[in-house]
């Protein structure tokens, strides 16, 4: 028999066992700086903390995801070409702050600095490198969640009442409309002059403001979503969005 007790025990031991075993999901496309329409293939993608290696792929299909807990984590990732040599690269930072966040980061890769060129060696490029650490977590959610329907249609049965559903809807951006101010448009009419794509110290030299001016400007274009802003080295790349 299924008494009151032992219900709302079993409810409260699945909810923990939930709680317990989410993680946060890291995930993402990966694409050449000169092309976001097609992402690479075969880069060998790993996760940092604390300068330790924590995880460590190979994207057969130019996408990648991971399973995380709340830290602090570089994402690095790597292509090699035919010889094995470093064609390109990049990393990005991120920081998890909750275990059930689910965060899209793509990354962009860059041709090396001289610093930074690599052989691999010899290794084939054909397949997800396997970890010794296996993730149950979607399996134990998924798990959970049907016991906890069985158990909601029990009650929702035997009480013949209706239990209120609430959910959090995920926060939306939104971009900022209106027309721009003369200097935003006068700055974003000269990144598509210059086919979408410019570095920061190149276009400063385009306009009259000033290093701090086009910081702002730049930040303001960024914010409405007009342009995507990369760091690269000291410098930082001015990408225009496919926007209007």
């Amino acid at each position: 028999m299924f008494n009151r007790r032992g219900l709302i025990l079993s409810i409260f031991l699945i909810t923990c066992l939930i709680f317990s075993a989410q993680a946060a999901k890291v995930y993402g496309s990966i694409y050449d700086f000169s092309d976001f329409e097609k992402p690479l293939k075969n880069v060998i993608v790993e996760v940092e903390e604390n300068s330790t290696r924590a995880q460590y792929k190979v994207s057969v299909d130019g996408t990648y995801f991971f399973n995380v807990s709340p830290g602090r984590y570089v994402i690095k990732a790597k292509l090699y070409n035919e010889t094995n040599i470093l064609e390109f690269t990049g990393e990005e930072k991120i920081n998890i702050s909750k275990p059930d966040e689910s965060r899209n980061l793509d990354l962009i890769l860059f041709p090396p600095i001289d610093s930074e060129l690599e052989y691999l060696g010899d290794i084939n490029l054909t397949g997800e490198i396997e970890t010794d650490e296996t993730d149950y977590t979607n399996y134990i959610i998924l798990a959970a969640l049907i016991i906890i329907s069985i158990i909601i249609f029990y009650i929702l049965k035997k009480k013949k009442k209706v239990i209120p559903e609430t959910g959090v809807l995920p926060e939306e951006k939104t971009v900022s409309g209106g027309e721009l101010p003369d200097d935003l448009k006068e700055l974003y009419d000269i990144i598509l002059k210059k086919g979408g794509r410019t570095t920061q110290k190149d276009l400063r030299k385009e306009v009259l403001y000033g290093e701090a001016k086009v910081s702002l400007m730049i930040a303001d274009l960024e914010d409405r979503g007009l342009i995507k802003k990369i760091k690269k080295g000291r410098s930082n790349i001015i990408i225009a969005e496919n926007k209007k």
